[in-house]
């Protein structure tokens, strides 16, 4: 890559005033030291999300013990300039740091300590030398002492019973070595914790430090506290959006991926709404603010996820009680192992192997890679309860609208009963220049159907609506009415028994009728239907191929128009005709039959339902107190991601399970090698350590994620 030598000297100096100083690059790729990484109790994880938003970035790393960042791109000038531009302006103000209380990150120095005392054991005084294994040693043996003072028989008492006994023997070589071992595996098992946690955390999108309002006197920066709702904002290309809003004016090309997992970019004009924390990738827009601060999207996301870190599940409790009922196990093999060959060694080889560690730890790192995996597919799973709970559902219950169908209706059909006077096209001419003065749903869906056509308008005389029933007007001297058949039948008189056969078909495939007679006479009849989502079939075929035993669809609609709906999709159960109580009826109908249960709706009356659910789902769209209801949210719009859901936590209790049994195979045979004096202490934790590794690494891989990259610089 080629720079301007000038320019490059001037970055270069601008860059070395700030603390930073470039130390590797390839083109994609840099690396930097970056002064203020050195600062105690910096919130990293703060940082690397912020140089996430930069435009153009792929991956963040920051190694703090080396106070240095490597930054991955897209490879462009103007992509490299922002970034060193960010490094260059970074200053203190713009840093997080984590309470007292917060955990630190793990630090790799304790154990580049040990590897240089075992390196130079020999070079040093054995006196002196054996001082410094003791000054080691001695924290992993004082929390050892703790740990049974305050909790009781645990790991740690193990692991301080392991090193001592190589202290005890003579061999404090390998005591410090066996410690090595030990801690090298709890850096590493930490470090792929904190990266399950990490890959949730960084789907987190900072709020910008600053946002452009327009004011009379043009575009104005202001913090981005000070935005209210009702302001102007105004978001240029290759900038986030700051708040949710509706397009006032322009146009732009948005990414939404990091809200939705949607990679494809969407076109947003006048009246479309936007999302806080989507990037503008052309043009321009100005927003009219609805949502700002912690009430936009992207800040209600981050509130769950931080949430849902805290939340533990039921297999995630009893792993944790299993594997501490593993240590007594341990210490009683371990005894046995003592009283049976009087060897230190190997009681010492006995104690690095337990089986308290894999079983306590795969389930939180499956957990949080899966949760990470599915926000990155537009799905917030709130916690682990939550994917516990949608794994185990064997009945899957959806309301129709809004979650089978789009909630909008459409003209699927023009039936012409009078087609000499008037053909299909006419008579929906006609529908569509009665019915473009009302605003209802079939209104708009019939002039949406006619402007489709390249209609041309009929003139009319003045239209008079009855509310609920239907309209009237006059066109071309003759009355014209059109509404529902109760309307038109029993009101007005038009009578439509001669076309019953017509009226049964249309009613059977699940259409809504609208009817339209002229001068009295029935001239035509219009089906519209909520048309189902195109993913809709699918999604039924892999719910039931992930072991949902029963599929259950709900419906406010007559029986006939649901009944068609529901046998199209193959469902087991149709009810039809509700009121928003009957759906907690029959949920609990359910439950009280042993099923359990996850409700999938949308509306604000879907809220009892939501949450009285084993597991409740709510649709992208959903109303905000459906979305608090449930347990999972759908940001992308499509019933496809509730299969998506349920396979992933499936593949989470598959990982918990498979670990689970990997580990109780892997620790028994080392126990056995160990008690049979194959294996030295060294080689026990590092096989034990290294196994417990390799189990966590996995459940990250399988759950459809990349793993840490430990210590990389």
């Amino acid at each position: 890559m080629s720079f301007d030598q000038s320019a490059a000297a001037d970055l270069t100096l601008t860059l070395s005033d700030a603390g930073v100083r470039i130390v590797h690059e390839i083109p994609g790729r840099l690396r930097a030291r970056i002064a203020v990484l050195g600062l105690a109790s910096l919130d990293t994880n703060h940082l690397a999300a912020q140089f996430r938003t930069i435009p153009g970035v792929r991956t963040v790393r920051i190694n703090a013990d080396a106070i240095s960042v490597a930054i991955t791109h897209d490879g462009t000038v103007a992509t490299r300039a922002r970034i060193l531009s960010r490094l260059s302006g970074l200053r203190r103000e713009q840093l997080r740091f984590r309470h007292p209380d917060e955990a630190a990150e793990p630090s790799f120095l304790p154990t580049a300590g040990r590897i240089a005392l075992i390196a130079g054991y020999r070079l040093l005084p054995r006196s002196l030398a054996r001082a410094i294994v003791l000054a080691a040693i001695s924290p992993r043996v004082l929390r050892g002492l703790r740990s049974l003072l305050t909790e009781g028989v645990t790991v740690e008492l193990l692991d301080a019973l392991a090193v001592s006994l190589g202290a005890l023997r003579g061999q404090f070589r390998t005591a410090v070595t066996t410690d090595l071992m030990m801690g090298l595996g709890e850096y590493l098992e930490e470090t792929t914790i904190r990266h399950s946690s990490s890959l949730l955390l960084d789907l987190l999108v900072p709020n910008p430090e600053t946002a452009w309002i327009e004011s009379e006197g043009g575009a104005v920066e202001v913090p981005f506290a000070r935005v209210r709702q009702g302001d102007l904002v105004v978001v240029n290309a290759g900038e986030m959006v700051p708040v949710d809003g509706i397009v006032r004016g322009g146009s732009a090309l948005v990414n939404q991926a990091s809200i939705t997992g949607e990679s494809v970019p969407v076109s947003r004009e006048p009246g479309d709404s936007i999302i806080a924390g989507s990037l503008i990738e052309s043009g321009n827009v100005r927003i009219e603010a609805r949502k700002v601060g912690d009430e936009t999207t992207t800040a209600q996301i981050a509130q769950l996820i931080r949430e849902s870190l805290e939340q533990r599940s039921d297999t995630e409790r009893l792993a944790e009680k299993h594997a501490d009922r593993q240590v007594y196990m341990t210490l009683g093999l371990g005894a046995a192992a003592l009283l049976a060959t009087r060897d230190l060694r190997r009681l010492s080889s006995v104690f690095l192997v337990d089986y308290a560690c894999p079983i306590k730890l795969s389930a939180p790192v499956a957990v949080r890679a899966t949760m990470s995996e599915t926000v990155a597919r537009g799905i917030l799973i709130k916690g682990g309860p939550s994917i516990e709970k949608l794994a185990e559902a064997d009945t899957f219950v959806f309301d129709k609208t809004g979650t089978l169908t789009r909630g909008t209706l459409s003209v699927t059909e023009v039936q012409s009963l009078a087609p000499e006077d008037w053909p299909q096209l006419r008579l929906l001419a006609l529908a569509g220049s009665l019915e473009e003065h009302s605003q209802h749903p079939i209104a708009r869906a019939v002039v949406d159907a006619a402007n489709l056509q390249g209609w041309r308008h009929l003139p009319h005389g003045d239209v008079i609506f009855d509310v609920g029933y239907g309209l009237r007007a006059s066109v071309e001297g003759n009355d014209v009415l059109i509404g529902s058949r109760h309307f038109l039948e029993g009101v007005e008189g038009v009578d439509f028994d001669g076309h019953s056969a017509t009226v049964e078909r249309m009613v059977a495939e699940g259409k809504m009728l609208l009817y339209i007679a002229v001068a009295g006479k029935p001239v035509g009849l219009i089906g519209l239907r909520d048309e189902l989502r195109p993913d809709a079939h699918e999604t039924v075929r892999r719910l039931r191929g992930a072991g949902v035993r029963s599929m259950v669809m709900l419906s406010g609609d007559r029986s006939v128009r649901a009944e068609a709906f529901g046998r199209e999709l193959g469902f087991d159960e149709i009810h039809a005709e509700l009121r928003p109580e009957d759906k907690l009826r029959i949920l609990r109908d359910l439950q009280a039959a042993g099923r359990k249960v996850a409700f999938i709706g949308d509306g604000a009356n879907d809220a009892p339902a939501l949450a009285a659910a084993d597991v409740g789902i709510s649709m992208s769209q959903g109303a905000d107190i459906a979305r608090a209801a449930a347990d999972v949210t759908l940001m992308d719009d499509r019933i496809g991601a509730v299969a998506d859901a349920r396979e992933a936590c499936d593949q989470a209790m598959r990982i918990i399970s498979s670990n689970n049994a990997a580990a109780l195979g892997i620790n028994s045979a080392l126990f056995v090698a160990a008690s049979a004096g194959l294996l030295a202490p060294v080689v026990a934790a590092m096989m034990h350590n290294g196994s417990t590794v390799a189990l966590l690494v996995s459940a990250i891989y399988r759950s459809g994620l990349n793993p840490p990259a430990v210590h990389r610089t």
